[in-house]
């Protein structure tokens, strides 16, 4: 009874008591508290989805994937993975494929000069001309496709720039190649590093005569350094170069599924399996005319 008593009291006591609504801040924490409270099962549905993956278990890790994009909506690392995963099933057989956000591209934009024979044109190893392609690189490396030309070229040129500063973050001239190919760009050690989250525009460009560049054959395209601490977290763990080609592919980070699958191709040339990674990948962005072509050792600073 007297339980029931005090109870009373208190509520009769309570009743009278100034009404005062929830401060931002309390709400505030309220909210941190419940995006805390999905965070481990986010990051659980990230890692079982890229396990499968790895394991290319493509329908399996979809499930995961959208599990993940459930808790937390429109999140890009999740709906990225979704979109390529989905790829893989489409596909049917392909090894590895990359679908962008953004599909679509123009060969021949930014091609000025007239070093190239009829219907030759240079190719960025990109996916798409819509978008930035991703990396998790400090210091990446660009690919292109360089054709049989005409006339006689003097030399090849790459810029790559910060819109925030007047100099380029890096310039690199080289000698030209003898033959069509594939070409490959690192960015030095001594440059500076790729800052996360930040876009960088790059052109590569044929210049066909130092005394006129408005002859010169180029291509333009941007690049942005990114962070997926699920995707690190699974690289940390034992893979084949294979498997991190797919996993960075299912990921989104365009520039290292090509750079490992390049370098792959460099160490076992005549690796079947290796090369049938290496057009499933292409031909899913539409870049078929390349599959077969070599990669060229270059490119070295002119001195």
């Amino acid at each position: 009874m007297k339980h029931r008593f005090w109870a009373s009291y208190l509520l009769a006591a309570l009743a009278f008591l100034p009404f005062e609504p929830l401060s931002t801040t309390q709400v505030l924490a309220t909210s941190v508290y419940q995006l805390a409270q999905a965070q481990p099962a986010y990051t659980q549905y990230m890692q079982l989805g890229y396990n499968e993956t790895k394991r290319r278990n493509y329908r399996k890790a979809l499930r995961y994937f959208q599990q993940a994009e459930r808790l937390r909506p429109g999140d890009r690392y999740a709906t990225t993975a979704i979109r390529n995963v989905t790829g893989y099933i489409q596909r049917g057989r392909n090894r590895i494929a990359f679908v962008p956000g953004r599909p679509g591209r123009v060969r021949s934009a930014g091609t000025r000069g007239s070093c190239f024979q009829t219907g030759q044109y240079l190719i960025p190893l990109t996916p798409t001309d819509k978008e930035a392609q991703r990396t998790t690189a400090e210091r990446p490396t660009f690919f292109f496709y360089v054709p049989q030309t005409s006339t006689t070229v003097q030399a090849l040129e790459f810029v790559l720039r910060d819109d925030n500063s007047v100099d380029p973050l890096y310039k690199g001239t080289f000698k030209p190649v003898g033959q069509n190919g594939i070409v490959s760009v690192n960015v030095p050690a001594n440059q500076p590093s790729l800052q996360i989250g930040k876009e960088y525009n790059w052109t590569f460009s044929m210049i066909c005569d130092p005394r006129n560049r408005d002859k010169d054959s180029y291509i333009e395209g941007t690049i942005v350094r990114s962070q997926d601490e699920n995707l690190s977290l699974q690289l940390k763990q034992p893979n084949t170069d294979l498997d991190r080609a797919v996993l960075f592919a299912t990921a989104g980070f365009w520039e290292d599924a090509l750079r490992t699958l390049a370098n792959l191709r460099r160490q076992r040339p005549n690796d079947p399996e290796v090369q049938k990674y290496w057009e499933d990948l292409l031909n899913s962005v539409d870049i078929k005319e390349v599959v077969n072509k070599p990669l060229l050792p270059c490119c070295t600073n002119q001195k």
